[in-house]
């Protein structure tokens, strides 16, 4: 097996490694669960990082096969209660890790795997910030339990990481492309988020919304 590849797999288990211990550590400190699990949300779609650089062939699907393993067993047994939530019917801790193997599928078998990264990202950092946002400074109701700023968090951000990425690999139409992901995961995450759903169609839609875009593009 290439170095490369083992020492992204290496740093893959110890990002994992990092956000077991926050997930347990800051319920300690009073940290409110659903702060506690959008911060490991966060941290944990780092991973796509070291994807993009060490991973980008389909030795990207053992790390997340890894976690879908132990969120459920984790989801299962309350083994890690600061990323659980007390409904059982909601399965977004099962959904995270499951869209990011269909994403490195998707990405891998397109030979592209930073439009994967693209949706992976944006549920981890857009979906995280705007709820981080949303409960504590939010305060006007936009649909539901969304709010304002929650929602205005997460078209920004959607928008600033397509944007990064797109630039990064030397896309065209990269601010169209950016504005055309960012508002579609936005009324995706504003409408779709029943049972932890939008763990599995944030990233998912954001990544197809883009891919689209792109083929339409090339036709032009």
């Amino acid at each position: 097996m290439d170095k490369k590849i083992i020492l992204g797999l290496l740093l893959s288990y110890i990002l994992l490694f990092i956000c077991f211990i926050i997930a347990l550590i800051l319920p300690k400190l009073k940290v409110p669960k659903e702060i506690t699990r959008k911060v490991v949300h966060i941290m944990i779609s780092n991973w796509w990082i070291i994807a993009l650089i060490y991973l980008n062939n389909y030795f990207a699907l053992i790390p997340p096969i890894t976690f879908l393993g132990l969120n459920y067993l984790s989801y299962k047994y309350k083994l890690v209660k600061g990323i659980e939530r007390d409904d059982p019917k909601q399965l977004g801790t099962i959904f995270y890790p499951l869209a990011m193997i269909l994403l490195v599928l998707f990405g891998i078998s397109q030979h592209k795997l930073y439009i994967g990264a693209i949706g992976g990202l944006i549920l981890g950092y857009s979906d995280g910030l705007a709820t981080v946002f949303g409960v504590t400074l939010g305060k006007r109701k936009l649909y539901r339990d969304k709010t304002y700023v929650g929602s205005i968090t997460m078209l920004v951000m959607s928008f600033m990481v397509t944007f990064i990425i797109l630039n990064l690999y030397h896309q065209e139409y990269i601010l169209l492309g950016s504005l055309v992901v960012a508002f579609s995961a936005t009324f995706n995450e504003l409408f779709i988020t029943h049972h932890g759903i939008d763990n599995l169609s944030v990233p998912l839609l954001s990544s197809i919304v883009y891919y689209l875009f792109q083929l339409i593009v090339q036709l032009i």
